[in-house]
């Protein structure tokens, strides 16, 4: 336009701003008319694309990496260049900044002008924050998420490698009354720190148990290394190897040799220990024996397999080892190389090696040249060999057994916690083993083995998870899962489920068991033959129970006729591994069994002392003291401590009823014949020699003698 038309425009607005524009309705109707516009917009958008939502937050989902929406990736971006304690700039002292200046901008910029160009200042500032943003979002979308950290494995391993290995080494000895947890919260001797403000009270316990609980390879070394190989004994029937702790002396291949009584010096936790030690998978017998010792119950790892087993197998140079040149006087550091490169000769120096280098050495050794040569070594560190070359050791079967477990322990997940678990919560009633017996919720009946490899071929994962999670209450069993107010997380019980299906490759039990059988013509008529014959494998010798139930309870004679006795012999019984014999024996055989049976009414157990010849002071009370005082004796109830509180103590008092055996509360508790509660101990069934005693005492009216 010329300056004339420019002129007019000019007058014409200055009339108009004079006469303004009124709010209502002239400014309101646009300010609406836009906002409505907008607002359709955004239910179009909505309708037609919709709001994009993640799957629900998984805190169990190690591999998920959470990430703001866009619109604040510039802060996340901007998080990364402000680490650790710095996070407090990047999270709250710069948004406050650009906060402030938003704000006081009207005082700071007093300018009439209205073009961006002529306000240079403010439209510099603007645009360095606008870029920033941009470059700060971009930068975010650009680079990968941040990758998944290490898994730590093990969490107690690791507080322990971190904590008390430095000192104390792969293991700690704890003198017998001590107590632990004080020790490590106060660190009660010279040179420990208190660890209370540096560790959780339950980290402080997870400590303590972790160091007082010895490991299966540990208990075998002690009491089975002496006589046997770890792969002797592995391939042995499980069954077989808890016979031959349980019976000892007693066990017939032990009865020439000179063994410890383990029913009375290993408790029930330690022979679990030992019997799963000896059937577990092959790669956590591996771990145990050849890792454990430097690593604990895991390594943390986070690489592919092929890198775990590159490290495995090549071993060596995978670490580096510190100069101790600077930390040990030259005193020291010779007195270490001379053990290291003779120990027999150098016994002083295991202290000194214990207390730097068992850390990462664990008990093995490293063997130098000569003296200089190992000297060097300690005083300039690097890399040097730490690790064996597994790759030479072990068989690739092998290898590839213990690479596979590495990986199962580094994520949390691995049998061996599956392992502590089923011991704990599944044990008391199924078995150590998953083999079944007397279930103690309801009476009469017999729990189906869960080991066999027909069981675990026949149920996939998501049914036992199912089941362990939901419980089975029509069978006495109660839900497991935190979802139905169980003990349990779902790490937990998939942790039990691995350790389950570990037993696919070698069941522990295979049922039902395999009966040579002769032809009906050939079959003895003789009752008790015929009994010992076909039924004492799972009834046992007496009818006092195995893997079938007792025929000696009175609760069994009660519930079953002649007939039925007759028709679960002929038929079987459906669910359990009980055949039908109608095929194999005859009708007049099978009746001579149920007289047999009926014979064992009401007589309990079979004697093996005369009634008055058990002790209760030298050979009942240790018993108490083994199994019972740990918890009856300092939580109420029943009281195991004495003669006098044993026979008046107790909620269901008196639980001793001398001379009748199957009338007592205690005989029913530890037989598992009780009809509520739960057999005791919980861990499973006391030695049955140990019970024999108890029956024997009370048969003979239970003196105090």
């Amino acid at each position: 336009m010329n300056e004339q038309e420019k002129q007019e425009y000019l007058q014409g607005y200055k009339k108009a701003k004079e006469k303004g524009v009124p709010f209502f309705p002239d400014a309101i109707i646009k300010d609406a008319l836009v906002a409505l516009v907008i607002f359709l917009i955004l239910v179009a958008l909505t309708y037609f694309l919709g709001a994009p939502l993640e799957e629900q937050a998984d805190p169990a989902d190690a591999n998920y990496t959470p990430r703001p929406e866009w619109y604040f990736l510039f802060l996340f971006q901007l998080l990364k260049y402000f680490p650790g304690n710095l996070e407090v700039i990047g999270v709250f002292v710069l948004p406050s900044l650009a906060i402030l200046l938003l704000i006081t901008l009207p005082f700071l910029d007093r300018s009439p002008y209205r073009h961006f160009l002529r306000r240079p200042w403010v439209t510099g500032i603007t645009l360095l924050m606008v870029l920033g943003v941009l470059i700060l979002t971009v930068q975010s979308i650009l680079e990968a998420p941040p990758p998944v950290a290490a898994a730590s494995g093990d969490q107690t391993a690791d507080l322990y490698l971190k904590n008390c290995a430095p000192c104390h080494g792969p293991s700690i000895a704890v003198p017998a009354g001590v107590n632990l947890h004080d020790v490590i919260a106060e660190g009660k001797h010279e040179g420990m720190p208190a660890w209370s403000g540096d560790l959780t009270t339950d980290q402080i316990d997870a400590l303590a148990g972790f160091i007082l609980s010895p490991g299966g390879s540990k208990l075998f070394t002690e009491n089975c290394a002496t006589c046997h190989e770890v792969g002797e004994l592995v391939a042995s029937d499980p069954i077989e190897l808890r016979k031959a702790i349980e019976q000892g002396q007693s066990y017939p291949p032990h009865a020439e040799v000179e063994v410890t009584d383990w029913s009375q010096s290993l408790g029930g936790e330690s022979q679990a220990k030992l019997l799963n030690f000896l059937v577990a998978p092959d790669g956590q017998r591996l771990f145990a024996v050849n890792c454990s010792p430097c690593h604990g119950k895991a390594v943390s790892f986070s690489g592919s397999e092929e890198d775990l087993r590159a490290i495995v197998s090549q071993g060596g140079m995978h670490l580096e080892m510190p100069s101790w040149q600077e930390r040990l006087s030259e005193n020291e550091l010779d007195l270490l190389a001379r053990y290291v490169t003779d120990p027999a000769q150098v016994p002083a120096g295991q202290t000194l090696f214990q207390n730097y280098c068992s850390s990462c050495h664990g008990d093995r050794i490293p063997r130098a040249e000569n003296v200089e040569a190992a000297k060097e070594i300690i005083a300039q560190g690097g890399e040097h060999q730490t690790m064996p070359v597994w790759g030479q050791v072990l068989t690739p079967e092998q290898l590839d057994a213990l690479v596979a477990y590495t990986l199962e322990a580094a994520q949390g997940t691995s049998v061996e916690v599956g392992q502590q678990l089923f011991s704990q919560n599944c044990a008391p009633c199924h078995g150590q083993f998953g083999e079944g017996g007397p279930n103690p919720t309801r009476e009469g009946d017999i729990i189906f083995p869960i080991s066999t490899g027909e069981y675990l071929k026949t149920r996939d994962d998501f049914t036992l998870r199912e089941i362990i999670a939901q419980g089975q209450p029509n069978f006495g069993m109660s839900p497991f899962g935190s979802a139905y107010g169980g003990p349990l997380d779902d790490e937990g019980i998939d942790a039990i489920v691995a350790f389950i299906r570990a037993w696919e490759d070698r069941p522990p039990v295979e049922l039902p068991p395999e009966v040579q059988v002769a032809h009906p013509d050939t079959v003895s008529l003789d009752a008790s033959q015929i009994f010992a014959d076909l039924c004492a494998q799972c009834h046992g010798p007496n009818g006092e129970g195995g893997i079938g139930p007792s025929f000696q309870t009175p609760q069994f004679q009660a519930t079953r006729s002649d007939e039925q006795l007759f028709n679960i012999i002929n038929l079987g019984h459906a669910a359990t591994p009980m055949i039908g014999w109608g095929d194999v024996l005859s009708a007049e055989q099978i009746q001579s069994l149920v007289q047999l049976i009926r014979q064992f009414k009401s007589t309990g157990t079979k004697p093996t002392a005369k009634p008055g010849a058990v002790s209760f002071s030298a050979e009942v009370m240790p018993i108490f003291e083994a199994e019972c005082i740990g918890c009856h004796g300092t939580l109420g109830g029943w009281d195991a401590t004495s003669y006098q509180a044993v026979m008046e103590s107790g909620d269901h008092a008196p639980v001793v009823i001398p001379g009748d055996v199957p009338g007592s509360l205690l005989v029913q508790k530890i037989q598992g014949t009780h009809s509520e509660g739960t057999i005791m101990p919980p861990a499973g069934k006391i030695p049955q020699s140990a019970i024999q005693l108890i029956l024997d005492w009370i048969a003979a009216g239970a003196p105090d003698n």
